[in-house]
C-alpha cells in the first residue's frame, strides 16, 4: 500500500478539511482527493462521510485510522533506523520551550549536549504553552518542553520531566514572613510583576486566585520572566514566574506561593504529535534534559 495515500488520509483525518490538509501536505486540493478516492478503492471503503463543505470520518474510516496512524509510525522508524545505519547518527530537532527554560537553563544543557552528540543540531524556539502545541501541531516543531496541561492525549505523547514551582521573587524587605511562603492573599496586596496571557503560569495563578477570592491585578505585564525579575530587583515589586528550583536569584528573595495549603506548581512534560514518532536522539536528548537540569522543585 501507497505511504502517501495513507499520509493523506491520516492528514485528512486529523485536520478534518481537504483545504486544510492539502496546503499541508503541498498539494492541490483535486490532488488529495483523487489520492483518497484511490484509497478508498484499494481497500473498498468509504472513508469519509460528505455533506456540502463538510467532512467526517465514516465508521470504517474512524476504525482504520489508528491503524494507518501505527503504519505510518512504524514505517517512520524503520527510514529513521536505516539512515542511521548507512550514515551514523545525524539529525536535527527542532525544540520550543518558555523563555525560562531557555534563559536559565538551556544555556547549561546545550553545551553539554553537544559534545556528547556532535552529529546532531538542536534548534531552540521560545514560546508560550498555548503557542508551543499550535507549533507542534502545524509540524513546525519536533519537540516542546511545556506544561502537561497542553499535552492533549488524542494529539500528543509525552514524558513528564519535573514540577515546575510558580514562585514570587521581591526584595527582601517587602514580606516580612520568617517562612519562605506567602498565601495568595498576601501576595495580592503588593504590586504584581506577572506575565502575560501566552504563558501557562499566568492562568494558573489566576484561577488559583479565583478559587480563594483573591484579585491578581498587574502593574507589569511582560513576556520574558527575565524582565521581571530585573524589574523587582530595581524598582520593587514582585514578581511571580515559574522556577525550576536549580539556584538563587541575585539580589531576591524566593517564596513559595500556597494555595489551598500547598505550594502552586505545575507538571513540565517534553511533548511530540503522536503521529510522528521521535527518532532515538530526540529521546536521548529527553532523558539528557530531564537527568541534568529538572529536577522536581
Amino acid at each position: 500500500m501507497d505511504e502517501r495515500l495513507l499520509k493523506s488520509f491520516v492528514t485528512t483525518a486529523q485536520l478534518g478539511s481537504v483545504t486544510s490538509a492539502a496546503e499541508r501536505l503541498n498539494l492541490t486540493q483535486p490532488a488529495l482527493s483523487r489520492q483518497i478516492q484511490r484509497l478508498e478503492q484499494e481497500l473498498g471503503l468509504t472513508l469519509f462521510q460528505r455533506s456540502g463543505r463538510n467532512l467526517r470520518l465514516s465508521v470504517q474510516g474512524d476504525r482504520l485510522l489508528i491503524d494507518a496512524q501505527a503504519v505510518l509510525a512504524a514505517s517512520k522508524r524503520l527510514h529513521d533506523a536505516v539512515a542511521e545505519m548507512r550514515e551514523g547518527e545525524c539529525g536535527l530537532l527542532r525544540v520550543g520551550a518558555c523563555s525560562q527554560v531557555i534563559e536559565r537553563h538551556m544555556s547549561e544543557v546545550l553545551p553539554a549536549w553537544k559534545q556528547d552528540n556532535p552529529n546532531i543540531d538542536i534548534r531552540l524556539e521560545e514560546g508560550g504553552g498555548a503557542e508551543l502545541a499550535r507549533r507542534l501541531d502545524d509540524n513546525e516543531l519536533h519537540l516542546a518542553i511545556n506544561a502537561r496541561h497542553f499535552a492533549r492525549p488524542d494529539r500528543f505523547s509525552r514524558v513528564d520531566i519535573g514540577a515546575m514551582r510558580v514562585r514570587a521573587f521581591s526584595l527582601p524587605s517587602v514580606f516580612a514572613c520568617e517562612t519562605r511562603t506567602i498565601t495568595l492573599a498576601q501576595l495580592c496586596r503588593q504590586p504584581l510583576l506577572l506575565l502575560n496571557r501566552r504563558h501557562f503560569t499566568r492562568e494558573l495563578l489566576e484561577t488559583a486566585c479565583q478559587a480563594e477570592s483573591c484579585l491578581a491585578q498587574p502593574t507589569l505585564e511582560s513576556s520574558s520572566p527575565h524582565t521581571l525579575l530585573a524589574i523587582a530587583r530595581s524598582s520593587g515589586g514582585v514578581a511571580v514566574v515559574p522556577h525550576l528550583g536549580t539556584g538563587p536569584v541575585e539580589g531576591l528573595v524566593a517564596y513559595d506561593i500556597l494555595h489551598r495549603g500547598k505550594p502552586l506548581d505545575f507538571e513540565m512534560s517534553a511533548i511530540w504529535p503522536s503521529s510522528v514518532p521521535l527518532p532515538g536522539y530526540g529521546q536521548r536528548f529527553i532523558a539528557y534534559l530531564r537527568d541534568r537540569l529538572l529536577p522536581s522543585a
